[in-house]
């Protein structure tokens, strides 16, 4: 069962009810392609797709769109997640900061939902919005604070197999430079980003997502890799 993300309370015949609004948590998504539009034969030499049955022939999915929220997210339409961008300005958002799996769920995480989305030196873990007045806006990374670490199916989602270093849409990598915001650009490193799945045979790694290539690996809890937040999804 799907629920809604928040709602307004009413008051009728003296009883207290609650009215859903119309933002849902879990609007309808579509499974994503791969991005892949190119064909190779078996010695990876480029060929006409036409007819060969191959990833760039068929394009199965829906076809890989994504949003810049202007607040620094952006919004995958197929699957409706909405993706924290990276920077490159030395904050909580720059794409060079490395965590432990540990330090990723708990630091980098309750940073991103505590912080005034005005001003995120002024932290609001206590007071929520009332405690972001004088700076203006919400608590939370762009006035949420519902941001978690994805899984490796969310995080693979957005590789785009197309390309490489980094592996994914212009959404994810555009005008990357030194001390650019969220605000200005949008950064991923070709390196391997941790996800909040941990491998059930080894329970000591996560699964990660390597960037450069798009592949799915495994680190060890106490390396120190990359991270990028989403939020949203089905709430049962």
């Amino acid at each position: 069962m799907c629920v809604a993300s928040s709602g307004a309370a009413l008051v009728s015949a003296g009883l207290l009810l609650w009215a859903p609004t119309t933002e849902a948590e879990c609007p309808a998504g579509k499974f994503p392609a791969t991005g892949q539009t190119t064909c190779y034969d078996s010695s990876g030499t480029v060929i006409a797709c036409a007819g060969t049955g191959q990833d760039g022939d068929i394009q199965a999915g829906a076809a890989l769109r994504y949003k810049d929220n202007a607040n620094g997210t952006v919004t995958d339409q197929n699957t409706k997640l909405a993706w924290e961008k990276k920077s490159d300005d030395g904050t909580i958002h720059d794409k060079d900061t490395a965590y432990t799996w540990a330090n990723a769920l708990g630091t980098f995480i309750p940073t991103l939902n505590n912080r005034c989305a005005n001003d995120e030196t002024v932290d609001c873990t206590a007071t929520g919005n009332a405690g972001c007045a004088a700076v203006g806006g919400k608590c939370g990374f762009a006035g949420h604070r519902d941001w978690r670490l994805p899984n490796v199916k969310e995080l693979q989602s957005i590789v785009d197999y197309e390309t490489i270093s980094p592996a994914v849409a212009s959404a994810f990598n555009n005008n990357c430079a030194a001390t650019c915001t969220v605000l200005t650009c949008s950064c991923t490193a070709a390196s391997l980003y941790w996800s909040s799945t941990t491998l059930a045979f080894l329970p000591g790694d996560a699964w990660v997502v390597f960037f450069d290539f798009g592949i799915v690996g495994a680190g060890g809890k106490s390396d120190g890799l990359f991270v990028r937040a989403v939020r949203g999804g089905c709430v049962d």
